[in-house]
């Protein structure tokens, strides 16, 4: 009887072939604390290997990364982009294409009547993976309407859209302040706050302009919540009259409330982000609020405001950490999401770190009442940008 290895058939010791290989890049990892050169193979939109030198003659398309870092999709947890579905959004693909990011969160652009719209116009045609929390409630056009009695009768409706729509919504988003929602903004904010306990989702808040107060904000938020525009330069914001970190943000955090960047028109500050950070306040995910108010400036891309921390002393790993699995533990939707490693979603991007000068413009600063003007310009040595994007193992086309 022969040895059972002559049984096999040659498939068995053929290669593997690959729909696409990217070849000698500077693979980061940082949620499993991987920093290597190394070649990815995909497959039927997968990670299939990672390996010191793959054959180019194993696979369909072949990337040359040399000089690249290869990471994994950058993920952008606050945006606008529920496109032809909602006024001041952005289509996401173009935008991805350019800049790496391989899954957008549309935070505060549908309410629950527009869900079907935003699958079927959105998410469903998109390169891009695209997930949303659903706003609290829509356009309200009576000015005599009670809007609190109005919100009030949102509870149902968006509780459970959510629900029923778990694959792409994501919880409840929330905008505070004055300039949002007038003096009647802590009040819907115990709404929001209320249907979001009923129903056993996330809610997301947005801090902008006092009242409400931030210490009246924080003890609404419960572990996994998360808090946006937290640099923010505004009258709702994380810093006291002294600079420091208010005692109410730092019980937030404690009990599990994250803090995420949310860029924005007129909600990211150099020198709250600079007190911040030497405080040891670190954001848990950098995100852009891009919408079509910013997108030509200041804020751009999310590779532009990961610049701005690399700025601000982060270095490159960690900021690749709270744009990749960071947010992808608050999506949670795809096993593996934010890493790269076999069997993990190709999701991937290649960037670059440019050295020279580069001017780099904070939010623009506005007190509610005048209108916006041009923030702090400052200088960078370095900053980061795109070289492809890959999403479900395809290149992004815009």
């Amino acid at each position: 009887m022969l040895p059972s290895w002559t049984q096999k058939s040659y498939a068995d010791y053929a290669p593997p072939h690959y729909d696409l290989l990217i070849k000698s890049g500077e693979i980061h990892d940082p949620a499993n604390g991987v920093h290597r050169r190394a070649d990815i193979g995909v497959v039927d939109g997968k990670i299939a290997a990672i390996a010191n030198d793959i054959p180019s003659s194993t696979a369909d398309d072949v990337i040359d990364a040399r000089g690249l870092h290869v990471t994994p999709g950058l993920i952008d947890l606050h945006t606008h982009c529920a496109f032809a579905t909602s006024p001041y959004t952005l289509e996401a693909d173009p935008i991805a294409a350019r800049s790496g990011v391989t899954t957008w969160v549309d935070a505060g652009s549908v309410p629950a009547e527009q869900v079907a719209a935003f699958r079927r116009f959105v998410v469903q045609p998109a390169q891009a993976r695209i997930y949303a929390f659903l706003y609290m409630y829509g356009a309200v056009k009576n000015p005599d309407i009670d809007i609190v009695q109005y919100v009030r009768g949102c509870i149902e409706s968006t509780g459970e859209a959510v629900v029923n729509n778990r694959d792409i919504l994501l919880g409840v988003k929330f905008q505070a302040g004055i300039n949002m929602n007038g003096k009647h903004s802590l009040e819907l904010l115990k709404i929001a706050r209320e249907t979001c306990d009923r129903y056993k989702l996330p809610l997301m808040v947005h801090i902008g302009f006092a009242p409400p107060e931030t210490d009246e904000v924080m003890p609404l938020m419960h572990s996994g919540d998360v808090v946006t525009h937290c640099f923010n330069g505004n009258s709702m914001g994380i810093l006291d009259s002294s600079g420091k970190i208010k005692s109410s943000v730092k019980d937030a955090r404690a009990r599990g409330v994250l803090f995420d960047l949310g860029h924005g028109w007129t909600s990211f500050s150099f020198d709250v982000a600079r007190k911040a950070l030497d405080a040891g306040f670190t954001p848990d995910t950098i995100s852009t609020d891009l919408h079509p108010l910013n997108v030509t400036g200041p804020v751009f891309d999310l590779p532009t405001t990961m610049s701005k921390m690399m700025y601000l002393g982060m270095n490159f790993d960690d900021v690749l950490l709270r744009t990749t699995a960071n947010a992808a533990r608050i999506i949670n939707r795809v096993p593996m999401s934010g890493t790269l490693q076999e069997g993990a979603p190709a999701d991937i991007a290649l960037l670059a770190i440019e050295e020279g000068k580069f001017p780099l413009m904070e939010s623009k600063h506005w007190n509610g009442i005048n209108a916006p003007h041009d923030g702090q310009v400052v200088t960078a040595d370095r900053r980061i940008s795109s070289r492809l994007t890959i999403c479900r193992g395809k290149r992004l086309t815009a």
